[in-house]
């Protein structure tokens, strides 16, 4: 895998890591904004982008982990966390398929060893 590819699964990990940090608020359909998903989640990597998470966003409606109104050019603006996103977030899961995980340090993902947020 390169690095883009990398980066584009660990966005989809943090904007639903930041869905369940809002739903515990009491945010259920919090405004979808890249820099409140960065600051959220610790996001240690060049600031996510509006686009980055706006096709997350995407992805995660397309992939049932998420409800809402899809926009063209904004993704899913009002995203609300499915019993499915849920569940990875809260189970510690990746959604990067494991056939498509490439190993680092100790045999870990990068996204398992933590080294991408």
């Amino acid at each position: 895998m390169n690095a883009a590819t990398d980066r584009q699964w660990a966005v989809r990990d943090a904007v639903l890591r930041w869905l369940l940090a809002k739903a515990t608020e009491g945010y259920r359909s919090p405004i979808l904004d890249a820099h409140a998903v960065g600051e959220t989640v610790g996001w240690a990597p060049s600031p996510l982008t509006r686009d980055e998470v706006a096709d997350a966003s995407n992805y995660l409606y397309k992939e049932g982990h998420v409800t809402g109104v899809p926009v063209m050019g904004i993704g899913i603006p009002r995203p609300m966390l499915t019993v499915a996103g849920r569940r990875v977030v809260e189970g510690g899961r990746s959604l990067r398929p494991v056939d498509c995980r490439h190993d680092v340090e100790g045999g870990h993902s990068v996204l398992e060893s933590g080294l991408v947020h």
